[in-house]
C-alpha cells in the first residue's frame, strides 16, 4: 500500500465499519463522543483521525485507543498497523460521517487545491503565538530562532530550520507562531502550513493519479503541487518523520526544500528527533514495515542533515509553573487555594506541555459540566483518579518539588554551603526521596552533594524534629500526600 491514500468515500469507508463496532460496544456517553471524532483516510498503515482538541485527543487514547485499534484490525487487516490523531485547526469542520450508504456511488470531481494568496488567512490556532509561548532554559534557543526567522525570512544563517522534541514539547506552536507572526508584520508574503498528514496527502495523490492510468489528471494534481508549494515564499510542515514510509513523498520533500532555498526562500520544519536518529535509506531500498529504527530516505535525509537543529527539552519545573499559570488564568480555581494549586500541578512533573493542557481541560470540562468547586482539596481528589498521567517520581521531581513549595531555589537546595534557610527542606527533601523511591542513599546524596553518612544523619535529624513540632510534621504528610496523588 506503498505511496496510496485511501481518501474518505461514505459509502466504503472503513470507518463507517469500525465506527459502528466502537459505538456497540460503549455507554450513550461513549457513543456521542465520537461525534467529534473524524476520519481522514487510511495511508501505509496508519488510520488518520481527527479531534477539535487536546482534551479529546487524551480521552480517546486513554479509553478507547485499544478498542479502535481491536476493530480496526478486525477492518482492515494486516495492512493495519496502528491509528494517528491529529487536532483540527478552529476553522476546520469535522469530517461528516454517513451511517447509510447512497444508492449509487459518488461521482469523483477533482477539486483543484487553492493556489496561494498573499493576504489568504491561514487555520491557525488563536493562543499559538509568540506571545503565549511560555520561555524557559528548555526551550529559549528554539524561540530565538523562530524568532529571527520572522525579522529576515530566507536568511542563509537559520534556513532550512528545523525545530526537534518529543511530543507536546511546543514545536507546533513555534510553528504556527512564526505563520501568525508573519501573516501581522509581512501580509505580502505567501505562506504555506501543511501537517505532514496534508503534504502526504497531496503528493501520494499524484502518484495515485499515475498508478490509476490517469495522466492528464496526475498532471493536472502535479501543477496544483507546484502551484501550491514551489511559489511560497515561506514554507512550513509540521511532524515530518510521519511520512517515513512514503519513500517518493520524502523525494518531492527533498527537491522542494533544494528549490526554495535556492530562491531564497524560508523553509521551516519540526520533527520528534535528532536526524541523527534515523536509519538512512539508499536509492531503491523500501522501508522495513516492522524495523523499530525510524527510517529515511538519503536524499532527504541529507538535507534534514544540513539544517539548522534546534532542540526542545521537557520543560523544568519554573516553566512548567509558568505555564499551568499562563494557561489555568481563566479557570475559577479559589482564590486562596490557586498558587497552591499552580504548585500542585506541577508535581510530580507532567513529561511536557500537552499533558499539562490536558489535565488543566479536565479540571475546566470537571467544572463546566459537573459545577465542581476547584479548590486544591478537590483538585487533588479529581487527579488521583486514571485522568492522572501517572508520572513516575523520581529524586529530581521529588526535590524540585520541595524546593517550589519552601520557594528554595534548586541550585541553593543541591549546594555544598551550609545554607540556613536551606537546611530542613534539603532534610524534608532526602527524607521524602527515601521514602517515596527505590533508589539507594548514595544516589539521594549525590543531587544535593551529601555522602551517604550525612544523608542518613539528615534523615534522623529531620524525624526527631517532627516528633516535636507538629506543624513541621504535618507539612511533610501534606507534601507527602501531593506527590503521591
Amino acid at each position: 500500500m506503498e505511496n496510496l491514500v485511501a481518501l474518505l468515500d461514505v459509502v466504503s469507508s472503513p470507518w463507517q465499519s469500525v465506527l459502528e463496532s466502537v459505538r456497540s460496544e460503549c455507554n450513550d456517553f461513549g457513543a456521542a463522543f465520537f461525534d467529534a471524532v473524524g476520519y481522514e483516510g487510511f495511508f501505509d498503515g496508519y488510520a488518520l483521525l481527527t479531534v477539535p482538541d487536546s482534551f479529546r485527543e487524551g480521552w480517546l487514547n486513554r479509553h478507547y485507543g485499544e478498542l479502535l485499534r481491536k476493530h480496526f484490525s478486525q477492518v482492515l487487516g494486516s495492512d493495519f498497523i496502528d491509528y494517528k490523531v491529529r487536532l483540527l485547526a478552529p476553522s476546520e469542520a469535522v469530517p461528516e460521517i454517513k451511517l447509510t450508504a447512497t444508492p449509487e456511488p459518488p461521482v469523483r470531481v477533482a477539486k483543484k487545491m487553492p493556489k496561494p494568496v498573499s493576504r489568504r488567512k491561514l487555520a491557525l490556532y488563536a493562543n499559538y503565538t509568540f506571545e503565549n509561548f511560555v520561555e524557559g532554559d528548555c526551550n529559549k534557543t528554539a524561540l530565538r530562532a523562530c524568532q529571527t526567522v520572522v525579522e529576515n525570512p530566507g536568511s542563509s544563517d537559520l534556513n532550512p530550520l528545523l525545530i526537534y522534541g518529543a511530543s507536546g514539547l511546543g514545536k507546533t506552536h513555534l510553528l504556527q507562531s512564526i505563520a501568525a507572526e508573519l501573516q501581522q508584520t509581512k501580509p505580502m508574503c505567501k505562506i504555506v502550513y501543511r501537517q505532514a498528514y496534508d503534504f502526504l496527502r497531496d503528493s501520494a495523490a499524484i502518484g495515485d493519479a499515475s498508478y490509476a492510468g490517469k495522466a492528464e489528471y496526475a498532471r493536472e494534481l502535479m501543477q496544483q503541487f507546484k502551484e501550491r508549494y514551489a511559489e511560497c515564499d515561506v514554507l512550513l510542515i509540521d511532524d515530518i518523520q510521519l511520512i517515513e514510509r512514503s519513500v517518493k513523498s520524502q523525494e518531492r520533500l527533498a527537491l522542494l526544500i533544494k528549490l526554495l532555498r535556492s530562491q531564497g526562500k524560508q523553509v521551516v520544519l519540526t520533527c520528534d528527533r535528532h536526524p541523527s536518529t534515523f536509519k538512512k535509506l539508499q536509492q531503491g531500498e523500501k522501508p522495513a514495515r516492522d524495523s523499530k529504527v525510524p527510517q529515511l530516505s538519503a536524499v532527504l535525509l541529507t538535507h534534514l542533515e544540513n539544517c539548522v537543529a534546534v532542540g526542545l527539552d521537557e520543560p523544568d519545573l519554573n516553566t512548567r509553573i509558568g505555564v499551568i499559570r499562563k494557561k489555568a488564568a481563566d479557570l475559577p480555581f479559589v482564590d486562596k487555594d490557586r498558587e497552591e494549586i499552580y504548585r500542585f500541578l506541577s508535581i510530580p512533573p507532567r513529561a511536557n506541555i500537552r499533558l499539562i493542557e490536558g489535565v488543566l481541560n479536565w479540571l475546566r470540562a470537571m467544572h463546566t459540566f459537573n459545577d465542581v468547586e476547584l479548590s486544591l482539596s478537590c483538585v487533588k481528589q479529581l487527579l488521583v483518579s486514571p485522568q492522572n498521567d501517572g508520572a513516575t517520581l523520581t529524586i529530581k521531581s521529588i526535590s524540585e518539588a520541595v524546593a517550589a513549595t519552601f520557594k528554595v531555589d534548586m541550585v541553593v537546595l543541591s549546594s555544598k554551603r551550609q545554607d540556613k534557610g536551606a537546611s530542613i527542606p534539603r532534610k524534608i527533601a532526602m527524607f521524602l526521596c527515601r521514602e517515596l523511591t527505590t533508589e539507594s542513599l548514595q544516589n539521594v546524596g549525590k543531587i544535593f552533594n551529601r555522602d551517604y553518612a550525612t544523608v542518613i544523619a539528615a534523615i534522623q535529624s529531620l524525624t526527631s524534629l517532627m516528633d516535636k513540632d507538629e506543624a513541621l510534621a504535618r507539612q511533610v504528610k501534606d507534601l507527602r500526600y501531593m506527590l503521591e496523588a
